[in-house]
């Protein structure tokens, strides 16, 4: 396995068994609902993660560039997933009208989660964006 791709592999396992463990406990939340989209969040990006680990061979970035590609897209699922667990768990829905209509929190928890959310998917853009750049370059590189 080419170096780095172990980290998204394994943090994308975990993501997912923490979202299998989570779906099993959606209606102990305060809000369902957001537990539901945390639970559907934290499956599907756990399995991404996976599948950015096992693609991972085929980027070409610089040693720089690749840390915040791979740190980015696994820190920013995180960040994102907590974000809407924390929301699900105390109601705090002003950033997540959706799916946090019809409940809300003290402002230490809705700005904790609007913080979580954009912070995580700020970094996951980041990540991804490169790793997209990478993966161009390195087929551009093959021809």
């Amino acid at each position: 396995m080419r170096d780095g791709a172990q980290m998204p592999i394994l943090a994308g396992a975990v993501l997912f068994l923490l979202g299998l463990i989570e779906g099993g406990l959606v209606q102990t939340f305060v809000n369902p609902r957001m537990a539901l989209s945390a639970h559907l969040t934290a499956v599907q990006s756990g399995m991404a993660l996976m599948i950015f680990g096992v693609v991972w061979r085929w980027t070409d970035l610089s040693a720089f560039w690749s840390l915040v590609s791979r740190w980015g897209v696994t820190i920013g699922t995180y960040l994102l997933w907590a974000g809407l667990t924390l929301s699900a768990a105390t109601g705090a829905g002003e950033s997540l009208p959706i799916a946090g209509a019809g409940y809300t929190a003290g402002p230490v928890a809705q700005t904790s989660v609007s913080a979580l959310v954009l912070g995580g998917s700020v970094a996951m853009t980041v990540g991804w964006a490169l790793f997209v750049v990478g993966l161009a370059r390195h087929r551009g590189a093959s021809h």
